[in-house]
């Protein structure tokens, strides 16, 4: 597990200065990137190669909302695993505080069809 850490921009709250619920699936994304590369995986240089991780289906739950100028670190985990999808699990967090829980399930694809996950992200489950 890793943890991305930010704070809440203007650009990420609705007018009432709360994040916008979308935008929840835009700290998770940086996370995502944040935890490969912390592992070694360069997410970049695997699109290069033709190989892509695509979302095909979201769980959001929303606790309690996350505000303008806000800390937030976001926690995440490989819960899931199989030949070509992996599931990864965020918890965002305020000080001790889960505010939101989100899983995503992506599947592996190598040149617009499914494809077996690359070793080098196979072996973060194993470990």
């Amino acid at each position: 597990m890793i943890s991305y850490s930010t704070r809440i921009y203007y650009d990420d709250t609705d007018a009432g200065g709360v994040v916008y619920y979308a935008n929840y699936l835009k700290l998770c994304e940086r996370a995502k990137q944040e935890f490969f590369l912390k592992n070694g995986i360069d997410l970049f240089k695997l699109h290069n190669e033709g190989i892509l991780l695509m979302v095909s289906s979201v769980n959001a739950y929303y606790r309690k909302p996350i505000y303008l100028g806000d800390y937030v670190d976001v926690d995440v985990e490989i819960t899931q695993m199989k030949n070509a999808s992996l599931t990864l699990k965020f918890r965002l967090l305020v000080g001790d505080e889960t505010k939101s829980e989100v899983e995503i399930l992506s599947a592996c694809i190598k040149d617009s069809k499914p494809a077996k996950l690359p070793h080098s992200i196979r072996a973060l489950y194993a470990q």
